[in-house]
């Protein structure tokens, strides 16, 4: 069941609201019985988005997600259905429970949309996952995750010259382009699997991407200018002094780099590439929301100890994802 949750995503999404909230409190003492009802509230509603893709995708996933405890066996098909549904429900009066407390309609109408975008991205009837409109509903729950932080201690959106407001467009962009290269992985098993079959004269752009619906080419170009688009926001913003300097540095210095070589492996060649590429622009997300982290948390605490916090936070993802997904034979990747 733990597995099914997909814990690895819910543990390196928490940077996302963690930095907010430390960066939203600006030094005051924050009430704990609003703030444990959050963090109670926003872990459930992560781990029901990636249940409900583990639960939906479990005959798919026989190609796609081979450890996915569904197809392993590990985890009955019917008594998933009966804890999604029970999570679901347990969502409901968390956020009623906040709503009590806290009386932040703001606050609940975002969790609250972030929770339908969740569900939407793999439950009928919209299963936006399988249309052209799956990368923005991954790139607005993700986006929603520091905006949420943030009101849980500070009412207004514009506080601090609207930081989190510019933090969460520059999170957006780049979680657009990440969900389209989610869609370029399953599209290369589906062809090496013969699900599809190139008769292009082996011209894989012109290929029609797997749950996406764009040529090849043409996903290519939006995941370069939206993964890429995400940084020219970051000079702007420091420009306007939205962003400070130091932020500002280790926003461009950290994952901009990753981002642009994952782009030129990806021209370059996208088949062989493929296993780096996808590890390049998933680290480079993840170390957007670390330097949130790092930031939130040196505001509190001495910067080394931050680090510290930080390389915790890192080393805990693939950690997590040997437990969910074994690397190895059942290695998504194993092919490359």
């Amino acid at each position: 069941m733990w597995k099914a949750n997909v814990p690895h995503w819910v543990w390196i999404g928490a940077p996302a609201w963690i930095g907010a909230v430390l960066l939203g409190l600006d030094g005051r003492t924050p009430d704990w019985v609003s703030l444990a009802i959050f963090i109670a509230t926003v872990i459930t509603i992560q781990s029901i988005a990636e249940f409900a893709n583990s639960y939906t995708d479990r005959e798919e996933d026989r190609l796609y997600g081979p450890t996915n405890t569904l197809v392993t066996g590990e985890l009955n098909a019917g008594t998933a259905r009966k804890a999604l549904i029970f999570q679901n429900i347990m969502a409901a009066f968390l956020l009623i429970a906040l709503l009590v407390v806290t009386l932040n309609y703001i606050l609940i109408a975002v969790m609250a949309v972030g929770w339908f975008f969740g569900l939407a991205y793999s439950v009928l009837p919209l299963r936006l996952k399988e249309t052209p409109y799956a990368p923005f509903d991954h790139a607005i729950a993700f986006a929603l995750l520091p905006i949420a932080g943030w009101l849980i201690v500070e009412p207004s959106l514009m506080a601090k010259n609207g930081f989190i407001i510019a933090f969460a467009s520059l999170l957006f962009l780049h979680s657009y382009g990440l969900g389209i290269t989610l869609k370029f992985r399953k599209t290369l098993l589906a062809l090496d699997s013969g699900l599809i079959d190139n008769k292009q004269n082996n011209k894989l752009h012109n290929l029609s991407t797997v749950g996406f619906g764009l040529k090849f080419k043409t996903a290519m170009y939006l995941e370069a200018l939206t993964a890429l688009g995400a940084f020219i926001l970051v000079p702007i913003f420091w420009h306007l002094d939205v962003f400070d300097a130091s932020f500002s540095i280790a926003l461009l210095a950290l994952p901009m780099p990753l981002t642009a070589l994952a782009m030129i492996l990806r021209m370059k060649d996208p088949i062989r590439n493929s296993s780096i590429y996808k590890i390049f622009m998933t680290l480079s997300w993840i170390l957007i929301v670390v330097t949130l982290l790092g930031y939130g948390l040196a505001s509190v605490i001495p910067w080394g100890l931050a680090s510290l916090i930080c390389v915790f936070c890192l080393v805990g993802f693939p950690l997590l994802v040997r437990i969910v997904h074994p690397w190895g034979a059942k290695s998504l990747n194993a092919r490359y």
